[in-house]
């Protein structure tokens, strides 16, 4: 009897450590319905904009700093993009050129302002 309630209370401190946990309850189908980095852009990776995109943006799970974006696509030039000085933002963007029909690479690298670096790049296409 005595181990039984020792048992019981076990399971209900784990349950309500749980419940506090900001991360309980991940599991494998909700990290594939979001990017495994924790980071998204726009436009998406596989994205087919209808148009040219007027920006690239990247939100991180933390502030970041913008550095270097630079697209390529098949058949032209890579297109270094000018990237402003900006503070540290979850979320950064930048302007771009108008894009031709094609399909793009976008290549991206971001500092913290503890100066760790991210990279990363992302494929769409532009109809």
């Amino acid at each position: 009897m005595i181990r039984t309630l020792v048992v019981i209370a076990a399971l209900a401190f784990a349950g309500a450590a749980a419940a506090q946990d900001p991360h309980a309850g991940h599991n494998m189908q909700a990290a594939a319905a979001a990017p495994r980095s924790g980071i998204t852009t726009v436009p998406a990776d596989g994205a087919m904009t209808h148009g040219s995109p007027e920006r690239f943006s990247a939100t991180f799970p933390h502030p970041m700093i913008l550095k270097t974006v630079t697209l390529t696509a098949e058949g032209q030039a890579p297109v270094v993009v000018a990237v402003p000085a900006a503070p540290a933002a979850a979320t950064v963007s930048v302007a771009l050129p108008p894009l031709t029909p094609n399909t793009y690479t976008a290549a991206w690298t971001a500092e913290g302002p503890d100066g760790h670096r991210m990279s990363g790049s992302i494929s769409f296409m532009v109809h």
